[in-house]
């Protein structure tokens, strides 16, 4: 099994330091795959910065899956044509984005992500990231981070950024 990195906490930044991670593996030319577990590609009816940079620079690295209400995809949907995609082209690194989330709202359990996890070529590397990590991801990650906020803009009603948010 490969690593195992935990993004976790109330602050800003889970997603964007797995999408760090990612930018990383694919300046050293490995394959990532990137599971958007409680996310669509579009907010406020246009594609998220991510997506459109992935698209544009990176395809033939990444592969992206997400929540489409188009065709009811569900986390678990999500989850299982991610790790399709990973078992086939066994990438550098898996990206298990909002995973957290998706348990503590019941649309996935521990049990479901860590046997996913351990059924991976040991190659594969993951990124567990969202709000609220339950104590079987900590127990088993090689790394945890807990993203703090001391201070945010969304205090002084600035929201949804674009290109900070989305």
């Amino acid at each position: 099994m490969g690593l195992i990195l935990l993004y976790t906490g109330d602050g800003k930044g889970k997603t964007t330091a797995a999408l760090g991670l990612a930018l990383r593996a694919v300046g050293h030319g490995y394959r990532v795959v990137i599971a958007h577990l409680m996310k669509t590609l579009i907010y406020r009816g246009e594609y998220v910065g991510e997506y459109l940079a992935i698209k544009k620079f990176l395809s033939g690295y990444v592969d992206v899956y997400s929540l489409d209400p188009d065709q009811h995809l569900t986390p678990r949907d999500v989850l299982r044509m991610a790790l399709d995609r990973a078992r086939e082209v066994k990438p550098f690194l898996l990206v298990l984005d909002e995973v957290n989330n998706a348990v503590s709202n019941g649309y996935l359990t521990t049990n479901e992500v860590i046997n996913s996890i351990k059924s991976l070529p040991p190659e594969v590397n993951v990124v567990l990231t969202g709000r609220g990590a339950p104590r079987e991801f900590i127990d088993i990650a090689d790394l945890v981070t807990v993203m703090e906020p001391r201070k945010h803009y969304f205090d002084r009603g600035i929201v949804g950024v674009r290109g900070l948010e989305w």
